[in-house]
């Protein structure tokens, strides 16, 4: 599964997992999904949304629900203790930043690690 997310939001996961939070982005991604059901309140399975209507015999499907709001995502993931805070981007502007500099890593390219790791 490929899933895109905002930029602040990948920036601060992959931060969760080299801070050592994490193992992986997966396990990551998995927290918070799980941590987002618990909080959720109790809904209806998929298969259980269909219901057949004594008078006129026809299905009705339950609309689905709209996404949440980004900022939603953002307060769950804080009180569900994803996140401990969100990222400013103001501080993001100090290019000449040395800790935000290239880290080198020696032997195979890192991209290939990953994709070889993927399969």
């Amino acid at each position: 599964m490929t899933i895109q997310l905002p930029k602040e939001i990948e920036r601060d996961i992959l931060a969760q997992v080299h801070s050592g939070h994490f193992a992986s982005v997966d396990e990551a991604i998995a927290k918070a999904w799980q941590t987002l059901r618990r909080q959720a309140p109790a809904t209806a399975k998929p298969e259980a949304a269909a219901t057949t209507s004594k008078k006129s015999g026809r299905t009705k499907t339950a609309k689905p629900k709209k996404p949440l709001p980004l900022a939603e995502i953002h307060r769950q993931m804080m009180a569900g203790g994803l996140i401990t805070r969100l990222p400013d981007p103001a501080l993001d502007i100090d290019d000449d930043d040395p800790d935000d500099q290239p880290v080198a890593i020696e032997g195979e390219p890192l991209s290939e690690t990953i994709i070889r790791e993927r399969r």
